[in-house]
């Protein structure tokens, strides 16, 4: 591999992808699709082969390989997507593994095949948190997928999927166990969604601050901006009291079912 050839992404109003073969000295702008670099603040990765420095991987939503030094690409799918890193073996650009929401997963022909992420007890947790049961449960919302409450010890010598349950909210949530009856959860997604499950009777209600759906729309069209993992939290002073914050703080005294700004 020649060292002075580099590639970089750039995001901005002229961006995409870059390429110098001086080491950096100047640069040329040799492709600008807009798949290479949506959500640029997730994605933005960009890997040189390590045998061929005719080949280039992106990441993104999906993965995209040049064979032309990264002036066009072809778009591809590994098992899982939402592609976030990739490591090439530096003897042997056939051996590659790379990672993404669902785990990691191996090829040995290049991506031609992948491997399959349903064998490893991999998850992305946002955060964790705790209830006030006895034992305890854990409470964490999962990258793709459910959020989930764990007990912390089983009654049989491992925890199992048998001491596994989905709760409230989406896969980036806060999630707030009421401090007085740990069988009522409230969770979050993005852009302001948020429910709360009751566990002991099996019923999930939405309680959203505003009703609209937000997906799709511009800031401008909000009633009130929520981010991707708004908070959602009790008041340490009064267990009544429930708290969410868009650009607004947001109050409930009736779990939810009416909001105070």
């Amino acid at each position: 591999m020649n060292p002075d050839k580099v590639w970089a992404i750039i995001e901005n109003k002229d961006g995409g992808v870059y390429h110098s073969a001086d080491g950096g000295e100047s640069w040329k702008l040799i492709n600008k699709e807009r798949k290479l670099r949506q959500r640029a603040w997730y994605y933005t990765r960009i890997y040189a082969d390590t045998q061929d420095e005719a080949i280039v991987y992106v990441m993104n939503v999906r993965y995209h390989k040049s064979t032309d030094g990264g002036k066009s690409y072809k778009t591809y799918n590994a098992p899982q997507g939402d592609h976030h890193d990739l490591w090439i073996a530096p003897e042997d650009n056939q051996r590659m593994v790379i990672a993404d929401d669902g785990g990691a997963q191996v090829s040995f022909d290049a991506g031609e095949s992948w491997s399959t992420y349903l064998n490893q007890p991999t998850a992305q947790f946002y955060r964790v948190t705790t209830d006030n049961s006895f034992p305890y449960r854990i409470y964490g919302a999962q990258q793709d997928n459910s959020t989930i409450r764990i007990d912390h010890r089983s009654s049989r010598r491992y925890i199992t999927e048998e001491n596994w349950e989905s709760t409230a909210g989406g896969e980036s949530a806060h999630l707030a166990p009421n401090p007085d009856n740990s069988e009522i959860v409230f969770g979050g997604s993005y852009d302001g969604f948020l429910t709360r499950v009751n566990h002991q009777y099996d019923l999930l209600r939405a309680i959203n601050v505003w009703p609209d759906n937000p997906m799709g729309h511009g800031a401008e069209d909000m009633k009130y901006r929520f981010q991707w993992n708004f908070p959602i939290f009790f008041s340490p002073h009064n267990s009544q009291r429930l708290y969410t914050a868009s650009n607004y703080l947001h109050v409930s005294e009736d779990e939810g079912h009416t909001w105070q700004v």
